[in-house]
């Protein structure tokens, strides 16, 4: 059975007291990122939030980094699971998603979790600190020769590097379909970044983490593939 995680933590639609004071469209900012996420991978956000949820309450590890916050869905729902006794540590540049995740965090009386504000390409993060790195949809957008040290710099040894990622064939990058998909992303819907992101394969992804330094790597497909040119969201654990 999925587990998912909770929209907007199951508060009442009406009054939004962790949303006061903040532009208005930061309302919406969840529900595109949820419809955005859904068109790209088929799979219902929380759903798969739900997911990553799950694997990091199972691998039972203490300190929690949350590579970026975004949407505070992972963090927020991690920090409030039951099973989870350690601590999320969340990062975000964006000002007003990070003040919108501490207001939401501070209604919720949670104190397992910190958002903090940070500059990339380094997080202010001692050296091995870190016993679970998460990373949630955003490796496409990511260096990896610049991401991937950082990452292996701030885990522990045994320290386990969480991937969700869309993993997308190299003949599927190259088609027609995904040209499209490009121009509507950056044309259409405004995202220039977004539309420069690449999505890399599985032995690819699998390549780029070892060559960093991880020495295991296992993929789970969070949905099955229905042809060899489809790209397929999947959960990739890499340990230190």
């Amino acid at each position: 059975m999925a587990a998912y995680c909770r929209k907007h933590d199951a508060l009442p639609v009406r009054p939004r007291p962790y949303l006061a004071g903040l532009p208005a469209d930061v309302e919406t900012y969840e529900e595109r990122v949820a419809g955005f996420f859904r068109r790209r991978t088929g799979l219902d956000y929380y759903a798969a939030v739900g997911r990553i949820v799950e694997f990091v309450v199972r691998a039972r590890r203490a300190r929690v980094v949350d590579l970026l916050c975004d949407t505070a869905a992972f963090a927020l729902n991690l920090a409030r699971h039951g099973g989870f006794s350690g601590r999320v540590y969340s990062f975000e540049h964006n000002v007003t998603l990070l003040e919108r995740a501490r207001q939401r965090a501070r209604f919720l009386n949670l104190d397992r979790v910190e958002f903090r504000d940070f500059e990339e390409p380094r997080w202010p993060l001692p050296d091995g600190f870190a016993d679970a790195a998460v990373s949630i949809f955003d490796f496409h957008r990511r260096d990896p020769g610049r991401f991937l040290p950082e990452v292996v710099r701030m885990l522990a040894p045994e320290g386990i590097f969480v991937l969700a990622e869309l993993l997308e064939p190299d003949c599927a990058r190259r088609g027609a379909g995904r040209l499209w998909e490009r121009l509507k992303i950056r044309y259409i819907e405004g995202s220039p970044a977004e539309a420069r992101g690449v999505y890399y394969g599985r032995e690819e992804t699998i390549g780029l983490l070892r060559a960093a330094g991880f020495r295991q790597v296992i993929v789970q497909e969070l949905k099955a593939a229905t042809s060899p040119r489809m790209p397929v969201f999947s959960l990739v654990a890499a340990t230190k």
